[in-house]
């Protein structure tokens, strides 16, 4: 068994290193590396009885490579790396932020390996930190990767020390071919067909999740209707469903592509796709026998079948379609129409009171796009035409999980993440959601449907509590929600106000390990530490809020203030900086003598194309109005005003006011993405 283990050295462990005493920055007298239980459980399973195991380490010394016993010894709490301290000069640069690598391999007595220290801010460091093998850092002080689970951190230091890390090497060889005899050629060995269909259906994907993956390609083949039709299976013809769109289509080449399994695709920049897996992966995790249907502008239909149970020769099926099959399959001018016919149920039917199962399932798959594909269904994807989904003929309205006019929003970061072929941009902001009684005195006015409604589409329809955390968008396509991967355990009651929204590019998808149903996404350590920081100020106000809610006293921000002042802002009231911004920024309206002080009025100018202005107000009143660059006459008025409290707090309600009556969604529509 072959381990890679990862640890970032603190200062209590430094004094391992003659260098780093004689510097004089020992703060304690430990001259051993800890290692976690977990960890030495992982690598020796067998060592539960065992004091000691021995290890022999090859490591750098100042006259080059040596190797010398080392063992690791049981202590109270965990055990240590011991038997070596090493006096060479070339430890100098260690301190506490360092990165220890150590591979072993603990298949034999005394086991052996090697390990290295690499600097902070070296380039071996930043890479492996920067990947998703390192995610588990971010909860854990130490992590043994086996195999392929740590590729990228085992394929940087075999590059960087192939002297050292002789295993890893294993790891580079591996993506390479072989052959049997040495003839340059060997026997070949295809895949069994049915057995590679099943592993294909078996990535994790449920009915919602393969929908969405066949989503993916209509707007990657620039469709702006995606109509599907789930048909009752008490129809006559089954259980099945149609996914169409009036996308771009294919002619029977491209169609034919687009049947390989592990199909040559080339991703745009802004690609949904990502394997070349997608359309055959998600339809067979659905049924065992799909078709589809294309065609381009002006030019003739192309099908093509894959019957799981009919593949030996690896021919897809051209046969003429059947009569229903064809009429569920008609493309009027040009686009794709994926047909999924005898699909598999689901192992338990869902029950929403009220509906029979099938409209159960109906509903789920609207609520769950809905979400996955706010930001296209809004119109606000970059780069993209608004899309519009239909269900059986019903439109499926946008859900944007931080979406509710009562959300506070907190300044976005920009990160730059390293990767092996350059930078990736990660976007992170934090959004202050409002309490349940703020969303009942907002909606009091429409009646109750209307704040029931409030209530499930904030909650995901489900309970709030477990849709805290991250909202992880790849080109503005939701790929995972809820939870706070490895920064918080659980999900704290009090923190349920708080989320994350988490934006990235495709250039991060080997560093992230986004997998092939792209649910399933690995943050690296060191940005999860700095989303922790930007998520740590959200969930203590959620707290703050939680804690005068339950008092009984006035929850804060806007929902509570609704009755108004005259304008329709929120109740005037003390309020602190809007978080994240410092203090004295933007326009803050003086408080009158012997009274309270107004709502701040807070202007800031955004570069951005997904809105022209965006006016949010804050826990105890304080309103916020960004301003795009696309808008340059109304951020010139705005800097004019700067002064003018109440010119400002006019200006947010003019702004309030044609957001109700929709103008800037018709003015971004008029100026085009």
């Amino acid at each position: 068994m072959r381990f890679l283990i990862l640890r970032v050295l603190t200062h209590s462990e430094l004094g391992m290193f003659h260098e780093y005493r004689r510097q004089g920055k020992e703060g304690s007298k430990q001259r051993a590396v800890n290692f976690d239980w977990d960890v030495v459980d992982r690598v020796f399973p067998a060592a539960k009885d065992t004091e000691k195991i021995d290890i022999e380490m090859r490591y750098q010394t100042d006259t080059g490579v040596a190797e010398r016993p080392h063992w690791l010894k049981r202590q109270e709490k965990n055990w240590r790396l011991e038997g070596n301290c090493p006096r060479d000069k070339c430890y100098a640069f260690v301190d506490p932020g360092c990165l220890f690598a150590m591979e072993v391999d603990a298949s034999t007595s005394p086991a052996t390996g090697a390990w290295a220290v690499f600097p902070e801010d070296d380039e071996v460091a930043r890479s492996i930190l920067a990947h998703g093998d390192s995610s588990r850092l971010a909860s854990s002080a130490m992590i043994a990767l086996h195999g392929d689970e740590g590729e990228h951190a085992w394929r940087t230091l075999a590059k960087a020390r192939p002297d050292l890390f002789l295993l890893g090497k294993g790891v580079i060889e591996s993506g390479g071919a072989t052959t049997a005899n040495g003839s340059g050629k060997g026997m070949e060995l295809a895949p069994n067909p049915k057995r590679l269909v099943r592993i294909l259906a078996a990535v994790g994907h449920t009915m919602h999740s393969a929908v969405a993956d066949l989503v993916d390609n209509s707007i990657n083949a620039k469709a702006t209707e995606i109509a599907i039709t789930f048909g009752p299976p008490n129809g006559g013809h089954g259980r099945w469903m149609s996914i169409a769109d009036n996308g771009e289509g294919m002619d029977a080449p491209g169609l034919a592509e687009a049947m390989r399994i592990g199909s040559d695709a080339s991703y745009e920049a802004n690609s949904l796709g990502k394997y070349g897996y997608g359309l055959k992966g998600a339809s067979w995790s659905q049924t065992d026998v799909f078709t589809v249907v294309t065609r381009k502008a002006g030019g003739p239909l192309a099908w093509m079948t894959w019957d799981a149970n009919e593949m030996d020769d690896w021919i897809p099926s051209t046969d003429p379609l059947e009569t229903w099959e064809q009429d569920a399959t008609a493309i009027p001018d040009h686009g794709t129409v994926v047909l999924w016919k005898s699909m598999r149920p689901p192992q338990t039917m869902p029950t929403i009171k009220g509906l029979d199962p099938h409209s159960a399932e109906v509903m789920e798959l609207e609520r769950h796009l809905a979400l996955v594909f706010h930001r296209f269904l809004e119109g606000t994807a970059a780069g993209r035409r608004p899309v519009t989904i239909t269900i059986n003929g019903r439109k499926v309205e946008p859900n944007n999980p931080v979406g509710h006019p009562l959300a506070s929003p907190y300044d976005m970061k920009s990160i730059r993440v390293p990767t092996g072929t350059g930078d990736g941009r990660v976007q992170i902001q934090a959004f202050l959601l409002p309490s349940e009684d703020e969303i009942k005195a907002h909606h009091a006015a429409q009646g109750q449907e209307a704040v029931d409604r409030a209530i499930d589409l904030i909650g995901l329809h489900g309970k709030r509590n477990e849709t805290q955390g991250l909202f992880i968008y790849r080109n503005d396509r939701l790929i995972k929600w809820g939870g706070w991967h490895q920064m918080w355990s659980t999900n704290d009651e009090k923190t349920k106000l708080a989320r994350v929204v988490v934006n990235y590019d495709t250039v991060l998808d080997d560093s992230f390990k986004i997998n092939i149903s792209k649910q399933l996404v690995q943050l690296p350590s060191q940005l999860q530490a700095e989303i922790k920081l930007i998520a740590e100020v959200a969930r203590k106000d959620s707290q703050k809020k939680y804690r005068k809610s339950a008092s009984g006293s006035p929850a804060g921000g806007s929902g509570s203030a609704h009755a108004g002042n005259g304008h329709g802002a929120p109740v005037p009231r003390t309020t602190p900086p809007v978080p994240g911004q410092a203090p004295g920024s933007g326009a803050t309206g003086a408080a009158p003598a012997g009274g309270e002080p107004p709502p701040r009025i807070a202007v800031r100018p955004v570069a951005t194309r997904k809105f022209l202005w965006k006016v949010s107000t804050g826990l105890a009143g304080g309103r916020d109005v960004q301003v795009s660059d696309a808008a340059p006459s109304l951020a010139a008025l705005a800097k004019r005003i700067a002064g003018d409290p109440d010119a400002l707090a006019d200006l947010a309600d003019f702004l309030d006011s044609l957001d109700r009556i929709g103008v800037q969604q018709s003015l971004l529509g008029r100026t085009g993405d």
